[in-house]
């Protein structure tokens, strides 16, 4: 199999982001997802011959449990994409298996994605993608810092190129002399505070935003600068600063850097497409790896977490659409977005997406500083965030510490169950699991409970029965027995009862229901039925009437 001697700016995994994890699903991929894609076609018997490396072959028709299948798989190395439909799991574990074994790159496409709309979209993205490697200069788009330095050595003095925050993003390194401003711009990643309270006050800034021209600009403690907006259309995209050095910067120096200024813009908006399309992939991947699908090596490489534990943070609005709804993913976007922005400025690494009327975020641990409380942080300041900005109310949940992407389903039930208890402390919307491990775990017994009917027969049931049935208030007392940790004087007193009463009707529940709160098994099984019974009002209309004994209203 020949090498293919084309150059393409298309990857797999800018090209997954462009299709999306919803419908093409990575099941192995040994070399990774920087791998070219350069060509895309349809196999059969005739282009067996003329696969190389960087094709996209798209297996159509043909069935995973068939031997032409694990034929392909073998024929060539993990440079070349091997794509299949699939309409079951087994399928899914099958290509699996067959990828692993022979090492080859393998993708799998949902049914609901026809094989002429991956054909036609593959073809458009490797002809764009090839058509824009580089510029007519020869720098490639998204290189900043060589355009920075094509910039400073065209103008002859030393440039800087901020974003639309005034974060240095770029800046050129040609041996030029430098002022205090550039020292600091360029060390602190932003220009220091009092040259930017200076642009302020004079108005300098809002006169380049409102400029075609680039605005000659006299700092009091620094070099004469010419200045000018990057643009992308009518959106300031961010600014090109160049200071006075060589030679006095003047009308050509203006047209140059004006001409700098849209180069770079292409570049900016090239590179947010990639960025874009980054943020979606990373998404589709944690998405996939939290419904138990997907590559766990894939997931780790491109989410940034290989190697390293992470903490899943679950966020849950308060009046979310149901979840399984089709429109309650899209009505979350607007808070995924804030999400992914304050986890990738803090983090550089992770991913964020949207399930199941919920939004999840892969953050990895950070060895030097204290995690739990790191993450916790984060998510309260979300939380506020969006409620100020979107007036949506969200409560968080933060897992333990995990340590690979294969316990991901796990920790997603983890923090899914906190979220479904009771908020006990409006104050305290962010939970930890480290802190919250007990009711987690009663919140996962009441689950057991739950799908086992059986767990909850016996006397209690009986006791629940008679309440709803007899107007007792057997139930409310035994909870309340329980929750004074068994001191007959306080429970009374959370029930507005005497202690007699509450006493009496602890001897009524043993000797009616067979239920002896001084028996520690039958004790520890009452509290785990009472607690059930509590949390989950359905089950106590679900029982059967049954002919328990009678028993006084209002004793």
């Amino acid at each position: 199999m020949a090498s293919s001697p084309h150059t393409t700016a298309l990857t797999l995994g800018t090209f997954l982001g462009m299709v999306g994890g919803d419908y093409v699903d990575v099941i192995h991929a040994p070399a990774g997802l920087e791998i070219p894609i350069v060509a895309v076609l349809i196999h059969d018997t005739s282009t067996v011959g003329q696969v190389n490396a960087g094709d996209l072959v798209l297996g159509i028709g043909m069935r995973i449990d068939g031997r032409d299948v694990e034929a392909l798989t073998q024929q060539f190395g993990a440079h070349v994409v091997l794509v299949f439909k699939i309409a079951a799991e087994r399928d899914r574990e099958r290509l699996q298996e067959l990828a692993v074994a022979s090492g080859a790159t393998v993708l799998a496409v949902a049914p609901e994605m026809s094989w002429d709309q991956l054909h036609v979209l593959a073809r458009q993205s490797i002809s764009s993608a090839s058509a824009t490697v580089s510029d007519e200069r020869g720098v490639a788009f998204g290189d900043l810092f060589a355009l920075a330095n094509s910039a400073a050595a065209t103008l002859e003095g030393p440039v800087i190129i901020d974003d639309d925050r005034m974060e240095v993003i770029a800046f050129s390194s040609l041996g030029d002399e430098i002022d205090e401003i550039r020292q600091q711009s360029i060390l602190q990643r932003r220009p220091p505070k009092e040259f930017i309270a200076w642009c302020e006050s004079t108005g300098i800034l809002p006169r380049v935003r409102q400029s075609l021209r680039p605005v000659r600009v006299v700092p009091p403690d620094g070099a004469t600068r010419l200045v000018t907006a990057i643009r992308g259309g009518s959106d300031i995209l961010g600014y090109i600063w160049v200071a006075e050095s060589k030679r006095e910067l003047d009308q050509q120096s203006e047209d140059l850097l004006a001409e700098v200024a849209r180069v770079a813009a292409m570049q900016l908006l090239r590179s947010r497409i990639t960025e874009d399309l980054d943020r979606r992939l990373r998404s589709d991947l944690l998405r996939n790896a939290l419904s138990g699908r997907g590559n766990v090596q894939t997931v780790e490489a491109r989410i940034g977490v290989a190697g390293r534990p992470f903490r899943l943070v679950a966020f849950a609005p308060e009046h979310a659409p149901p979840p399984g709804r089709n429109d309650s993913d899209l009505a979350l976007r607007p808070v995924e977005d804030v999400v992914a922005l304050r986890v990738e400025a803090s983090y550089r690494r992770g991913a964020v997406t949207s399930c199941n009327g919920r939004i999840y975020a892969m953050i990895p641990v950070v060895d030097d500083r204290p995690p739990a409380a790191d993450v916790q942080a984060l998510a309260t300041e979300i939380v506020g965030q969006v409620r100020r900005q979107l007036h949506v109310e969200l409560r968080a949940a933060v897992s333990g510490e995990v340590a690979g992407v294969a316990q991901v389903t796990e920790a997603r039930q983890d923090v899914d169950r906190l979220l479904n208890m009771p908020l006990l402390d409006e104050q305290r919307r962010v939970v930890l699991f480290d802190e919250s491990i007990a009711r987690a775990i009663m919140s996962e017994l009441t689950e057991l409970i739950v799908e086992r009917p059986r767990l909850l027969q016996g006397g209690v049931a009986g006791m629940v029965v008679s309440d709803r049935d007899r107007g007792t208030e057997y139930l409310p007392s035994l909870q309340a027995f329980f929750g004074a940790g068994g001191d007959l004087t306080a429970a009374a007193r959370t029930l507005y009862v005497h202690r007699n009463t509450l006493k009496y009707r602890l001897t009524r529940i043993r000797d009616a229901f067979g239920v002896d709160v001084e028996d520690p098994v039958q004790r520890l099984v009452a509290e785990l039925q009472v607690a059930v019974f509590i949390a989950q009002p359905d089950l106590q209309a679900a029982l059967e009437p049954s002919s328990a004994p009678d028993a006084h209203p209002g004793h």
